[in-house]
């Protein structure tokens, strides 16, 4: 019974680590493997491509990427070279993000599920974003 008891905790204790990038929302603290962990509603930039560097996770809209992370003191704006959409499918799980603050100038889209790094044309330019029903792929 014993054995049993240790099993069962070390599986909580498994689970709850797996669960504690998706909380966070802190420069930096993202997850650096996307690979086995399901949606958990976040958005994710990090500043250099493969995810490297600082990052910044949402969970809703953000018209100004000059401040983001739980502190608000990291600038993503413009930085923005890699990124995982984590968002839950269906209403609102994909991402659209824009070249300027308050969702201005040209935008692209990163649907649900989508991770890697930004297409070319898009390195270094993202300044807001705003979850979306449909990419309109």
């Amino acid at each position: 019974m014993r054995k049993y008891r240790i099993l069962f905790l070390a599986g909580a204790i498994t689970a709850a680590l797996l669960a504690v990038p998706a909380a966070l929302t802190t420069a930096g603290a993202a997850p650096a493997d996307a690979s086995g962990l399901a949606a958990d509603g976040t958005y994710w930039a990090w500043e250099h491509t493969n995810r490297g560097g600082a990052a910044c996770g949402w969970a809703s809209n953000d018209a100004d990427w000059r401040t983001c992370g739980a502190s608000g003191t990291f600038d993503m704006n413009d930085k923005a070279s890699s990124w995982w959409n984590n968002g839950y499918a269906g209403s609102y799980g994909d991402v659209r993000v824009y070249e300027h603050v308050n969702y201005g100038g040209a935008s692209t889209c990163a649907p649900n599920g989508s991770a890697g790094n930004v297409p070319w044309e898009w390195n270094d330019r993202i300044s807001s974003h705003k979850w979306v029903t449909n990419c309109g792929y």
